[in-house]
């Protein structure tokens, strides 16, 4: 046993003593800030365009230029969400060709990581946060990107190619988050329907519209003689904010300043309430039918709702009720707007810290409706469309564009949208 005294503290020896615990105090301090602080993608400086990007940007039309400005800035980072935001431009004015474009070119960055297939599951086990900093989207985003490059091949007649671009759709929707769910993207669905149907294969077809039933069974089956498909986007995408200590939880919030949730068209003298098929907002904030909570480390946990919202739907007799979602069951149901749901950003990598990504796909709609009949639609300049919110009440809103496509078959697609995308 050590018998020797404790040695008395001198007042210089305390007082470095007491400057460490402060310090180390501080760094503590300064630590928790610096976490906290953390809050998603870094920031970075806009990139010098060169002079053959400089002439790409000026042979663009005046819609496009600014964009493509911010996609060259922007780099590779930005380059799957500014071909989106361009494509949806395009596809909005009827430019079918840029539309095209960018469509294929984000698909085809985002086909490198999410696809079911050897070497993209390879990529994604190798990603790291800083792979991580350039955007892929969500599933949903993800999936609407192949409803758009699908309705191009719609309206350019290629029937197989536009059902295999909905499948893909699906494929995304169902696989999130490294697990597999069931897809419910229910507009995808019909198209798929559609499209095989429309390659004169009636078993794919079938099959299609049989799990759409068992999904929605409010949806209205298309006629084997139905001819025209018209589809039109209501309100404004799914917002995506950081939340949560550090701001590590990525929350999806609705579009806002909007109301308008049903669609009256009239045509040729006649009026016709479109049904809403998809809420993109619902897609935003489940997956595989379920509302989910959180998304943490790659694994879903899911709210303690059961989640069949189609026939939820088919008992309420709203179908404009899909865009509150409600989902029915013993725990009850999510009232008119979901509450706010937390969704951690997506880690593909156990060695990585989740951190929110609030970058979204701002021009997407809130809702897709549908209707499809048969018919020869060779003047749609006189169609116009009537909004009503939630409850039926009536939407001041000037009627949207319409876009008009009929190929060689005879086959019609007409696509609206309430708002500019």
């Amino acid at each position: 046993m050590n018998s020797r005294k404790p040695r008395k503290m001198t007042s210089s020896t305390a007082n470095t003593a007491k400057q460490t615990v402060r310090l180390a105090g501080l760094a503590v301090v300064s630590l928790a800030v610096a976490a906290c602080g953390a809050t998603g993608p870094a920031t970075y400086q806009p990139l010098q365009l060169n002079q053959q990007e400089q002439s790409r940007v000026a042979e663009q039309p005046s819609y496009a230029q600014a964009q493509y400005q911010k996609l060259f800035a922007e780099g590779k980072r930005n380059e799957v969400l500014n071909r989106m935001e361009i494509g949806t431009a395009a596809f909005y004015r009827g430019d079918l060709d840029l539309a095209r474009e960018n469509f294929d070119a984000a698909l085809a960055v985002i086909e490198t990581v999410y696809a079911d297939n050897q070497a993209a599951l390879q990529a994604r086990s190798l990603w790291h946060e800083e792979g991580r900093k350039d955007f892929k989207g969500e599933p949903y985003e993800r999936a609407m990107a192949y409803y758009y490059r699908g309705l191009i091949y719609l309206a350019d007649g290629e029937y197989d190619n536009a059902r295999a671009s909905f499948i893909s759709g699906l494929l995304q929707d169902a696989f999130a988050e490294e697990e597999q769910n069931r897809a419910d993207f229910a507009v995808l669905l019909l198209l798929a329907g559609w499209s095989a149907q429309k390659m004169g294969s009636s078993g794919l077809a079938a099959e299609a519209y049989a799990e759409l039933q068992q999904l929605r069974p409010d949806i209205a089956i298309p006629d084997a003689n139905d001819n025209v498909l018209v589809l039109a986007e209501t309100g404004f995408a799914p917002r995506k904010l950081a939340d949560g200590m550090g701001h590590y939880e990525l929350v999806f919030r609705p579009g806002k300043n909007f109301t308008e949730k049903q669609v009256t068209l009239t045509m040729a003298g006649q009026t016709q309430q479109l049904a809403p098929i998809e809420s993109v907002y619902w897609q935003a904030t489940s997956r595989g039918g379920r509302p989910v909570d959180a998304i943490i480390e790659g694994k879903a946990s899911f709210a303690n709702t059961t989640a069949d919202i189609g026939a939820d739907l088919a008992k309420l007799g709203v179908a404009a009720r899909v865009w509150s979602p409600a989902v029915g069951g013993s725990s009850g149901q999510v009232g008119n707007t979901l509450a706010l749901i937390g969704v951690a950003s997506m880690a593909l990598s156990t060695n990585v810290k989740p951190r929110a990504d609030t970058r979204y796909w701002a021009s997407l709609p809130d809702a897709i409706h549908v209707s499809t009949f048969s018919g020869s639609p060779t003047d749609i300049s006189d169609w116009q469309a009537t909004y009503a919110d939630l409850d039926g009440q009536p939407v001041s809103l000037p009627s949207g564009v319409f876009r008009h496509y009929q190929d060689q078959r005879g086959n019609h697609l007409i696509w609206h949208s309430s708002r500019a995308r």
